[in-house]
């Protein structure tokens, strides 16, 4: 049986968009190829956490964030659906916090393991918490500072009204 060019040529480009979709896929980091496990995380608010910023265990990568969506039932909650490559099982009482991975302000998930035999299964929802920022840290260090300077403020514009009153006597 003779099989006509045109049928060639049909199969070499499906054949060719089957890798071109799974290369770019590959290239956002979603590998067809291996297993994932998938869970949810849902949050008041993400300070600038993207869909692909990694999701890390002790420093190294294990996954990435695969979905940013608002949460179904109109609470302005964020809902975020990550995947962790390989058989990684994430115990009950872990907690995925979502903190600067860099001085430039990147975001990133964090899984702040809790050693525990109950794992959770892919696609059920962990508890998450947001670490501060660089910005709400400085805040809160010089807070008592301001107020002290105010303080000083206030004390030396009394001792200068009433140097003025003397003098003006």
């Amino acid at each position: 049986m003779k099989i006509s060019k045109y049928t060639k040529l049909g199969i070499l480009i499906i054949f060719s968009l089957i890798i071109l979709i799974w290369g770019l896929n590959y290239l956002k980091g979603i590998d067809f190829l291996k297993k994932t496990n998938k869970y949810c995380v849902v949050y008041n608010r993400i300070d600038g956490l993207l869909e692909s910023s990694a999701v890390t265990m002790n420093g190294y990568k294990v996954g990435q964030v695969t979905e940013i969506d608002f949460a179904e039932d109109n609470s302005g909650n964020l809902l975020i659906t990550f995947s962790l490559q390989g058989d990684f099982l994430i115990p009950k009482g872990s907690v995925a916090r979502i903190v600067s991975s860099d001085l430039m302000g990147t975001k990133s998930i964090h899984l702040e393991i809790n050693r525990n035999n109950e794992y959770y299964a892919s696609g059920d929802t962990i508890p998450g918490s947001v670490e501060s920022d660089l910005k709400e840290q400085v805040s809160m260090q010089v807070l008592p500072l301001k107020k002290k300077a105010e303080e000083l403020l206030a004390s030396l514009d009394s001792a200068i009204t009433v140097v003025t009153y003397v003098f003006n006597e």
